[in-house]
């Protein structure tokens, strides 16, 4: 039904909202439900988006580099996107919003009732939603603004005051979410009927003619009309729910598992209006949902199941690892036989010895798991141990640590783990029946619980459960992971105890805070490549230097500051000779192109933060170097395709430099 519309689900977040759930490195975008503007078979490809929207035929999805994509019907620009990078997107009916990267609004496609000409001015807003065919955006200032057609109110009528933190649009009315958990609605009476007045919620969404809520609890909510009868009533019970989208006569929900339930019209594909809108794709890696008329959109988070691991078969320490030991020469680790050993001699003293994380952490802030075989044959009265442990701090370590392993001591062979908040322990011990077994170690982050057990992951298998210490006494900082054992006088030979196959089975490595996409510009005039992350650099080079540098897009990630350990800089120079850039993270070419005498190079400072290599992550990827030497200018890819063509079709060209640094994707 045309001119009916309805909405992308808002989450609230530190007092700011955003159209969309963020995904730590960009997702992928699932659609299902009605085809007929190419909305669901549209949907683009690639894994770097991190906000989505739906209008009636037509979705948007804001990449992690800050540039929009639209799909689907077109019939009146809607999916003509304005050149520019974004931070938030919303949908109309057959109009399209953004927040520029400057906090101003953007507006395309259908002018009804002049909400495309008649945007607000100013650069202070955070949210933005569309309805039929009026919108509402939020200020920073927490103050709302309503324009377009205002037959029900739903413009004159928008709340005074500040103090708002969402707000959501529906067909001809809207709602908004106040910082005090409370709720206001306006314009059409029937979906603003009989809202709650009680209670405290966190996000929103408006439909057709209702309204859906999300309360503190987890629970779910609606008001309004359900006048057609699809039953969007039929609220799905639990308080597991994360977030919530509303559609023409259909919801879809979140829960805190990642997996989605939708409910109204669309449970079948019968015909109008049931075009499997609300039956959702099966899986758990969700992280946002948005509602059209007759379909839905989703955003997954794919980088959940990041994998890394070590069956340590190559008798070496790996780059997944660097070595730590309170007295190397008496307790070590020694990778061979195709396992990591832990050898002492009998002069340890509560002794130590670690292969730990090498410039890679996980998120607490997200569900993660491992494991670790482990084999402890020793029944003696001195004490051993093989273990896996997880700390924030490296430098305090032995006031800041969870550590999980087998032991033997006075002759009673056990497990045990040992968790320090730097203010009180908590210890536990076990029977060991068996001198062979796995540790598991898994994390709830909705719960702030950790889960320890020799039989498998998650609260049903936890022989113990670690609370409240990695989100609420660790305040969620990332968390180093340690693999090792020690001694206290206890010689250990070769044979008597040892871990093997690690697997970091899901979970997200943390990356730096302040990871932005590097963009490439190529200039057809200066026959030169450019690359930053600077955002009003981008945005200056799109609008007022197109007919000198072309965008090419992002093509890798970097970080802006150095917050994670192994950043090191990336130094830009600008060659006066050749009028080209150069870049370089090693500290000889920096000292040796700094040198003024030279009068060729000029330094413009750190253009970005990477990794040398050898203090790369196991989630990073290499960036090669290549050098034109007839022009004096170096071009830079993190595409092993183009690295490759570049070799084989322009090898007399350009001369291959091998790795310059290492990014993300």
């Amino acid at each position: 039904m045309e001119g009916r519309v309805i909405r992308n689900v808002l989450l609230v977040v530190a007092g700011v909202v955003v159209c969309a759930a963020t995904a730590a490195a960009g997702g992928q975008l699932r659609a299902w439900g009605s085809d007929a503007a190419g909305q669901v078979t549209g949907v683009p490809a690639g894994d770097n988006y991190v906000a989505i929207a739906a209008g009636d035929a037509h979705g948007l999805a804001l990449r992690s580099d800050g540039t929009v994509i639209a799909w689907g019907q077109n019939n009146s620009g809607e999916c003509s996107v304005p050149a520019g990078t974004y931070r938030a997107i919303a949908a109309g009916a057959d109009f399209s919003l953004a927040i520029r990267t400057n906090g101003s609004l953007a507006a395309w496609g259908r002018n009804a009732d002049g909400v495309i000409s008649n945007v607000p001015a100013g650069s202070d807003f955070v949210a933005v939603e569309g309805g039929e065919s009026f919108a509402v955006a939020l200020r920073a200032n927490g103050s709302i603004v309503a324009w377009g057609n205002d037959r029900w109110q739903q413009v004159s009528g928008a709340p005074k005051g500040t103090g708002f933190m969402a707000v959501a649009a529906g067909d001809s009315h809207a709602v908004a979410l106040r910082s005090d958990g409370t709720l206001v609605s306006w314009g059409y009476w029937a979906a603003a009927e009989g809202m709650p007045t009680r209670g405290t919620y966190t996000a929103i969404g408006a439909g057709g003619d209702f309204c859906v809520a999300l309360r503190s609890d987890g629970s779910l909510v609606w008001w309004g009309a359900d006048s057609h009868g699809y039953g969007i009533s039929k609220v799905p019970a639990g308080d597991n729910y994360t977030a919530v989208a509303a559609g023409y006569l259909h919801a879809v929900a979140l829960r805190k598992d990642g997996s989605l339930v939708g409910w109204g019209a669309g449970m079948d594909n019968s015909g109008n209006p049931n075009w499997g809108q609300a039956r959702p794709p099966t899986g758990g890696n969700y992280v946002a949902v948005a509602c059209g008329l007759y379909y839905s959109v989703a955003l997954t988070d794919d980088s959940a199941a990041t994998t890394i691991a070590d069956n340590f078969n190559d008798s070496q320490q790996g780059s997944l690892w660097r070595r730590y030991g309170d007295d190397p020469a008496n307790c070590w680790l020694d990778e061979t036989h195709q396992r990591l050993e832990l050898r002492a001699t009998a002069r340890t003293r509560m002794t130590s010895a670690y292969y730990i994380s090498n410039a890679w952490q996980i998120d607490p802030t997200k569900d993660f798991s491992f494991k670790v075989d482990f084999h402890y044959g020793l029944r003696t009265d001195r004490t051993g141990r093989v273990s896996v442990g997880l700390t924030p701090d490296m430098s305090n370590l032995q006031n800041y640590h969870v550590e999980f392993g087998s032991r033997c001591s006075k002759f009673y062979p056990h497990v045990w783990f040992e968790a320090l908040d730097g203010v009180r322990p908590q210890v536990e011990f076990a029977d060991r029946p068996s001198t062979d077994g796995v540790l598991y170690v898994s994390y709830e982050a909705a719960a702030d619980k950790l889960y320890l057990s020799t039989t498998g992951y998650r609260a049903r298998n936890a022989w113990a459960v670690v609370p409240d210490l990695l989100q609420a006494a660790w305040v969620s900082r990332p968390l180093w992971l340690y693999l090792g054992g020690g001694s206290d006088g206890q010689e250990i030979k070769s044979g008597d105890a040892y871990l093997d196959n690690f697997v970091f089975e899901t979970g997200l490595p943390a990356t730096p805070a302040s990871l932005r996409s590097v963009h490439r510009f190529w200039s057809p005039i200066l026959q030169q490549h450019f690359y930053t992350l600077d955002p009003a650099e981008v945005d200056k080079l799109i609008r007022e230097s197109s007919k000198v540098w072309t965008h090419e897009g992002p093509v890798f990630r970097a970080a802006e500051t150095p917050d994670t350990p192994g950043l090191a800089p990336v130094y830009r120079f600008w060659s006066t000779k050749g009028a080209g850039h150069f870049y370089t993270i090693d500290p000889s070419e920096e000292s040796k192109l700094g040198d003024k005498t030279l009068q060729t190079w000029v330094f413009e400072g750190v253009a970005f933060y990477a990794y040398p290599e050898g203090q790369q992550p196991p989630t990073s990827k290499p960036v090669y170097r290549f050098w034109h030497p007839r022009d004096n200018n170096h071009f830079y890819t993190m595409d092993t395709a183009e690295r490759d063509r570049l070799i084989r079709e322009y090898g007399r060209i350009y001369t291959f430099e091998g790795v310059a640094f290492y990014a993300f994707e």
